[in-house]
């Protein structure tokens, strides 16, 4: 399942989209949810739904990760995202279907405004950075700010090292990035959506570590093991639920 907000360069499937038109930006208001239809004998088809972010610089290579992952494929070409787009892949762990919506965020400085408004609401949070390029590696400290000050304080957090595959152009080592990883206390792997290495192993991971932080918050906030404990599951009869993109053309 693909979802655009706004105008993607990288799909031309954006809700005011133009190929003469590249700078068109939509400001969306309203996050996404699924219309449902009240009585309707909707089947359960997932156990867990999470949201997760990436970013990092453009051109680093977070969209060609999210197609590897999501589609398992790969393009060459290099279009900037333009606002924000999303992708949705349903995976087991543990004998538990979890549904990833996963939210690519363009790079660029003048979109800031906009990407950092889905840090709310953001379970997992991929920091990527291109290891032919200095510069993105230096910028996750950046990006790590951003998520101190607009995200949730337990997100679960990776890094990412994209691009492993261009070793002759390497400009940072994989010891440097590991040590980054550890001094602020989170994973990391050496990535490369080309290649597909390490890119299913990525989100299984972040998605792994959020399922076991929300089994632990259940299970503390009910240390008895009373009804309530376990792991949150989405149900399967719910209400009526309309939801929305409030856009305004900029």
């Amino acid at each position: 399942m693909v979802g655009t907000v706004g105008y993607s360069a990288s799909n031309r499937r954006g809700v005011a989209s133009s190929e003469k038109a590249p700078s068109v930006l939509l400001r969306c208001i309203h996050s996404v949810t699924f219309l449902e239809d009240e009585g309707a004998d909707m089947a359960k088809t997932y156990d867990y739904l999470f949201k997760l972010l990436l970013i990092g610089d453009s051109g680093v290579g977070k969209t060609c990760l999210l197609f590897r992952f999501s589609e398992d494929a790969f393009n060459t070409t290099f279009i900037s995202t333009i606002g924000i787009d999303f992708k949705i892949r349903t995976i087991e762990l543990d004998e538990k279907k979890i549904k990833l919506q996963i939210w690519d965020t363009a790079g660029q400085e003048r979109f800031r405004t906009i990407t950092t408004a889905y840090y709310r609401g953001a379970m997992g949070i991929m920091l990527v950075y291109d290891i032919t390029n200095e510069k993105s590696f230096e910028n996750i400290k950046n990006w790590i700010r951003n998520i101190e000050e607009h995200a949730s304080s337990d997100v679960e957090r990776m890094i990412l090292g994209n691009k492993c595959d261009m070793n002759d152009k390497r400009q940072v080592s994989k010891e440097r990035g590991e040590k980054l990883a550890i001094d602020y206390g989170i994973k990391f792997l050496e990535t490369s959506a080309k290649s597909s290495l390490n890119v299913e192993e990525s989100f299984f991971t972040l998605g792994r570590d959020i399922m076991t932080r929300l089994n632990r918050k259940m299970n503390d906030n009910n240390p008895s093991g009373g009804s309530g404990g376990g792991p949150v599951k989405i149900t399967q009869n719910r209400s009526k639920r309309s939801s929305f993109f409030r856009c305004t053309l900029l």
